[in-house]
């Protein structure tokens, strides 16, 4: 299949299909055997990969940038469900709808589109591919525990902290200690269902104590990994802190979504 690079940015600030093809070919991931069915697609910051509502009609695989699993709730309030860094897969939607709108958080953001109607009768053939296709399910669902245990935190500073650990985790081609975060506070903040102050104030917090030092507005050095790792290792030896803490982190992620409604009420006003 012939590859195509759909550009949405000017072309002298990505490289041609040939080079993201390259960086393709060179990354291991499960659906391996099929990248010559893939087109590399490219996109802006802030533009939608998959729209809420839509058929999906593709899978991804995200080869550079990062992006965001978005989902609005009934007052309007948008909530971040997933955050989707180089390596993963995602768009493997099983119904005739996308459940969740995914948008580029960074610019020249580049994945290998897959045709999910090939893929999927090549699956009902083929029982490597049908697991294969398994694998990236499990790996979400990973991502999905993760996060379910960075909310379940019971602190502001506990959450970034945990989110650091998370990032610095899945940024492997970076250095353990020194992690470049891929969104804004601003996402952060949505992610963890807290405000963009309170994510502010616990960056400053575990600034003063000593665990981390921030670098600029999206970097940050682990200088204390112990300090932040220290409630991980509590959760994961003692699994019913998870379903206790996680309450308390909806009522937090609640509270935050009223305070913010009121805002935007009043500044309406």
């Amino acid at each position: 299949m012939r590859t195509a690079l759909k550009p949405r940015m000017p072309s002298s600030q990505i490289g041609g299909a040939g080079y993201y093809r390259h960086l393709l070919s060179n990354r291991s991931h499960p659906l391996k055997n099929l990248d010559p069915l893939a087109m590399i697609v490219a996109f802006h910051r802030g533009q939608e990969i998959c729209s809420q509502g839509r058929p999906p009609e593709h899978w991804y695989f995200l080869i550079s940038g990062a992006a965001r699993r978005c989902a609005i709730r009934s007052d309007g309030h948008r909530q971040i469900v997933d955050l989707l860094l180089p390596g993963d897969f995602f768009g493997l939607e099983f119904g005739d709808q996308s459940d969740d709108t995914i948008e580029a958080v960074a610019e020249a953001t580049v994945t290998a589109s897959y045709p999910r109607a090939r893929i999927e009768a090549l699956a009902e053939s083929d029982p490597k591919i049908a697991r294969e296709l398994r694998e990236i399910a499990f790996t979400a669902l990973s991502r999905m525990q993760a996060q379910l245990l960075i909310l379940g935190r019971i602190t502001a500073p506990e959450k970034v902290g945990s989110f650091i650990l998370e990032m610095a985790a899945r940024l492997s081609d970076q250095d353990s200690d020194r992690v470049s975060l891929p969104v804004s506070r601003y996402d952060i903040a949505d992610y963890l269902g807290l405000s963009v102050e309170t994510v502010s104030r616990a960056l400053s917090d575990l600034k003063e104590r000593g665990a981390i030092r921030l670098l600029g507005t999206r970097t940050v050095s682990i200088v204390q990994r112990n300090v932040l790792e220290e409630r991980d290792r509590d959760v994961r030896a003692h699994p019913q802190m998870l379903s206790r803490s996680y309450g308390v982190a909806s009522r937090q992620a609640q509270e935050s979504t009223r305070a913010r409604t009121a805002r935007r009420i009043a500044s309406a006003n």
